[in-house]
């Protein structure tokens, strides 16, 4: 039994990390107002290596549509915002003012709400396809432990039911979204 204990913690385990992996790929999207989780970890060349923001810089939202990065060191302000603007694809253009670094981020249009809610989607079901092949794995494991029919079969139930908690996170975390956008 002990044997089996432990096959599920790993695949308890394994579909945990596919989760934390669509929540952060989600959290990446900038879905209106600034998000200071997305920015701090953007990296900035300083000091000859490749740092994280965070590391270097102060982050603050003065509005829900502005970013303010103050370095602490001022001869990175250039860095900065040449990295600010690559990381938002050239979206946007930091501003360097007043010992600081201003990035203003535009409204969302109806037309990138659009295109934003389509690839939440994909994104969505990519991920609920790595669970589905997780679970198709762990069903492949289970045949290969010759377990009586009655062990087996709990843990075949117990099996899709770890499936169907996990999608509903990622269902979840994907109406959220959508909710966000609209």
């Amino acid at each position: 039994m002990g044997d089996i204990d432990s096959f599920f913690k790993e695949v308890e385990q394994d579909y945990k990390e596919i989760v934390d992996r669509f929540k952060a790929e989600v959290d990446k999207l900038r879905l209106g107002n600034v998000n200071l989780e997305v920015a701090k970890n953007i990296q900035v060349e300083a000091y000859g290596s490749m740092v994280p923001l965070y590391q270097i810089a102060s982050l603050s939202a003065s509005t829900a549509m502005t970013l303010v990065v103050t370095p602490w060191d001022k001869s990175l302000l250039k860095p900065i915002a040449e990295a600010l603007a690559a990381a938002y694809n050239n979206e946007v253009t930091p501003t360097v003012k007043d010992n600081a670094v201003y990035v203003n981020f535009p409204p969302i249009t109806k037309e990138k709400q659009l295109e934003y809610l389509k690839l939440i989607k994909d994104m969505a079901e990519k991920f609920r396809q790595r669970l589905r092949d997780l679970r198709n794995e762990a069903k492949s494991k289970l045949e290969d432990m010759e377990l009586p029919e009655d062990l087996h079969f709990k843990a075949q139930e117990r099996l899709d039911e770890l499936t169907r908690k996990y999608t509903e996170e990622i269902n979840s975390v994907y109406e959220d979204k959508k909710q966000q956008l609209s």
